[in-house]
């Protein structure tokens, strides 16, 4: 009785778990559903056999979570082959050119309520190339690092226009996560050598020179602001720093938009690693 239980729960569990890998793209089914089902046969009948019904359970919980995470980066890598082309490489390599010039703005304007939020999405543009740029070299530390960019930004933009209700904080926040993000990216980077070297170190400039930023205007709102101390009137060092790193960053993200607009390269990114 206890064999028969068994064979009709495996059948049942079996034409469940092949209705779900549907959920993985094609070309992924073809290449590894066999190994699949049959890893989950044996798993099915290892915990049948030692827990019964606790032991299918457990296993189907742990199943289903594991065969959703995957088969949604799955999702995301199959059209990640086709949604970046080189031509919209190069289109986020001369975003990253713009916001590079949008970074220099407040340098000679003074202004940076309008121009700052702009450079923000065009080098997020920026990353978004370079991310795609690497195919699937990505890795763990390309992805983390385009997530947290992405992260990044959207707390810093807000932070331009709601300075009256909370002051200060998604900058704090936003600029170090952001500044993170470029890092990632940037170490990626250079391990893969899909790019010039020169950009997985204009990733490093960039990130350090962000947080260098973020701690001027951190030391402006909540050291001389607090004291009465006017830091543009005169001219303090953490408001010079400020003009400075915005100058760095600028002339940083132009050169890599630069580099990135003349090496789309798509093809060569999504040839796996040789084998040793």
């Amino acid at each position: 009785m206890k064999s028969f239980s068994l064979a009709n729960s495996l059948l049942v569990s079996l034409r469940i778990y092949r209705a779900l890998l549907v959920a993985y793209p094609k070309k992924f089914r073809e290449h590894y559903e066999t190994q699949m089902v049959q890893v989950f046969r044996d798993s099915f009948c290892d915990a049948y056999r030692h827990h019964a019904v606790f032991g299918v359970i457990d296993l189907w919980l742990h199943t289903f979570l594991d065969l959703v995470s995957t088969a949604l980066i799955e999702r995301i890598s199959e059209r990640s082959r086709y949604m970046f082309s080189p031509k919209i490489i190069v289109w986020g390599g001369m975003a990253s050119v713009f916001g590079g010039l949008m970074w220099l703005s407040p340098v000679f304007t003074g202004k940076g309520e309008i121009t700052l939020p702009l450079a923000l999405l065009l080098t997020l543009g920026g990353l978004a190339a370079l991310h795609a740029r690497h195919g699937k070299q990505a890795g763990t530390l390309g992805w983390s690092g385009f997530i947290l960019g992405i992260f990044g930004t959207g707390l810093l933009i807000p932070s331009f226009f709601m300075q009256d209700t909370a002051p200060g904080l998604p900058f704090d926040l936003g600029m170090p996560i952001l500044s993170i993000g470029s890092i990632l990216i940037g170490i990626r980077t250079l391990q893969t050598r899909i790019l010039p070297s020169a950009s997985g170190m204009l990733l490093f400039a960039i990130g350090v020179s962000q947080i260098g930023l973020a701690i001027s205007v951190w030391l402006m709102d909540y050291y001389l602001a607090p004291n009465g101390i006017d830091p543009w009137n005169p001219m303090t060092i953490p408001a010079i720093a400020t003009l400075l790193l915005l100058f760095a960053i600028g002339i940083f993200w132009i050169a890599l938009g630069a580099i990135l607009a003349q090496n789309p390269g798509w093809e060569t990114s999504n040839q796996p690693p040789a084998s040793a």
